[in-house]
């Protein structure tokens, strides 16, 4: 997820500032040693669980959802894998970018987060033990094919089989994504990456081996994860990589974007979310081609949805908030259901924004078994002519928008680096439901994140339990009225590389140490003691857990 932009230069100042480091330790650890601690994790579970740690219950339970629905947390490749170098894995573009000065706020390196390669086991049985039937997490493509395309990697392959093996096992449903800012750097070196249209072929051809080799096991394929908010952070800032932009233009938040080496933050990131759209139907069409009929699965992507919302009544600040919204995400969905760009994207960008042909139209149209929204926060969005004092164009001034957190001295919610509104997760929600026919959804992704101080109790995460009690009541508010939801996953199962932000923010249920130890945090047991509450389904995992 991408924090406010606030949070995102500010954070890349205090990282030069503050020149502190992650070390974790970095010994290699195997699959049996992650299966030995099983039983220590069974019995912190069963001593925790017992204790009254919810008097007033947990706002809501199982059975306020429908039957079928999925509930599930997160893991990605790039957080929370690790191993970056092991069974010939190559560079991704964040193991490369995390090494530049400043990248991350505290120095810390995706490599040396949480250890999922090896922990996968252990991990997949904390998912059981809270009572989630499923697992949303993602394949690397660095790992797969480690130059990028060509030959593939047997051992990778031999991995993901094992692991979804193991989920299948578990009685969990797997959803599986693609990608998550981490494609081979040597795409980045070779050709530019997304910024040429090769990479749409690369894509889909990654995307193929994927299906062929592990689809009749996986039945809930994502192509991109928050493919909308890269295209903007890579390319119109120095947050993401390849941190291309315009150098020094200001914007909203009143912050520069950063002085990049090279780019252009008026063209590269529509250039690039063009090429990502059209590899996502390539990959779409492959899929329904090929391997939809046989294995019988769906797929889609997963959009970042920061909900805005207008700071006054008045018509101009209401426009704004629907040009926020459109050049967010209707950028993406606008194409498929719609045949075009959204009509303020074209009046406002021009001839920036690329057009399609009518035989890439063709594979757009209609591109997705369902839509994953990613949902955190929310912001006040008021109108703002950003080129009345710039010249130079960029993808964030086209909005002509810009963004606060307060309204009359009063925040919009609570939090340091997103804040927590729990009213913008049902309102996003049925602005989908209207805009686009009820079309089916996910939320694959809704969390909090919380600075991380060792010198306090970090499994006492208050804020975290109030945080999905509200929103997870409010989401049940939405399907109440006819939200077409299917499923919850939350951000994330552990603590993991946060992008920018490294370690110091911590989003894990679980807590992961530096030897790689899980902790369950009392947001953990908030979840245990919901999924279990009113449930219907077997609770026969649990109790082996446990």
């Amino acid at each position: 997820m991408a924090p406010v932009l606030l949070t995102i230069f500010a954070c890349a100042l205090a990282a030069q500032l503050l020149q502190c480091s992650i070390a974790p330790s970095t010994a290699a650890r195997t699959p049996s040693s992650a299966a030995s601690s099983l039983s220590t994790y069974s019995s912190q579970f069963h001593q925790l669980s017992a204790d009254s740690l919810f008097p007033n219950g947990t706002g809501v339970t199982r059975g306020d959802f429908p039957e079928g629905f999925l509930f599930g947390a997160i893991t990605s490749s790039m957080k929370h894998e690790g191993a970056e170098y092991r069974d010939n894995k190559s560079e991704n573009i964040w193991d490369s970018y995390a090494r530049k000065d400043g990248a991350s706020l505290d120095g810390a390196l995706p490599g040396e987060c949480a250890n999922n390669y090896d922990f996968y086991k252990m991990d997949h049985r904390l998912l059981t033990g809270l009572g989630m039937n499923s697992y949303r997490f993602s394949i690397a493509w660095s790992r797969l094919f480690p130059d990028g395309s060509g030959e593939v990697n047997e051992v990778a392959i031999a991995h993901y089989n094992d692991v979804i093996n193991d989920i299948i096992s578990l009685g969990l449903i797997p959803m599986v994504t693609l990608w998550t800012q981490d494609h081979p750097q040597i795409l980045e070196d070779r050709y530019g990456g997304a910024l040429s249209d090769t990479f749409i072929s690369d894509f889909a051809n990654y995307a193929e081996t994927c299906f062929k080799v592990f689809g009749d096991r996986v039945k809930y394929w994502i192509t991109f994860d928050e493919l909308n908010d890269w295209a903007g952070l890579g390319y119109a800032t120095m947050q993401n990589p390849p941190g291309r932009c315009t150098s020094n233009i200001m914007g909203q938040f009143n912050y520069n974007y950063g002085q990049c080496p090279q780019g252009n933050s008026g063209t590269e990131p529509y250039q690039v979310g063009h090429h990502l759209l059209l590899a996502h139907a390539e990959a779409v069409d492959v899929y329904r081609t090929k391997y939809q009929p046989t294995q019988n699965g769906s797929i889609g992507f997963a959009l970042w949805f920061r909900w805005s919302e207008p700071l006054t009544d008045s018509a101009e600040d209401i426009m704004a908030a629907q040009r926020a919204t459109d050049f967010l995400v209707g950028w993406f969905m606008d194409p498929i259901f719609f045949g075009d760009y959204p009509k303020s994207m074209r009046e406002l960008v021009g001839d920036r924004l690329p057009s399609f042909t009518d035989e890439e139209l063709q594979k757009i149209n209609g591109s997705l078994d369902f839509v994953g929204i990613n949902i955190q926060t929310a912001l006040y969005t008021f109108d703002t002519n950003f080129y009345l004092t710039q010249n130079e164009t960029c993808y964030y001034l086209d909005w002509q928008a810009n963004v606060t957190g307060y309204r009359d001295g009063i925040a919009i919610g609570v939090g340091d680096h997103d804040y927590a509104v729990p009213w913008s997760l049902k309102t996003t929600v049925e602005y989908m439901k209207d805009r686009y026919s009820n079309f089916p959804m996910y939320i694959t992704q809704t969390g909090w994140g919380i600075e991380y101080d060792e010198s306090e109790d970090t499994l006492e995460d208050d804020q975290r339990v109030e945080y999905f009690e509200t929103y997870y009541t409010e989401l049940v508010e939405a399907i109440r009225e006819g939200a077409n939801v299917k499923g919850v996953y939350a951000w994330s199962l552990l603590d993991g590389f946060e992008f920018n932000l490294g370690l110091q923010v911590r989003v894990g249920i679980f807590y992961v140490d530096d030897d790689y130890n899980r902790h369950a945090r009392k947001s953990a047991l908030w979840f245990k003691e919901m999924l279990f509450s009113n449930s219907t389904t077997s609770s026969a995992a649990t109790t082996a857990l446990l």
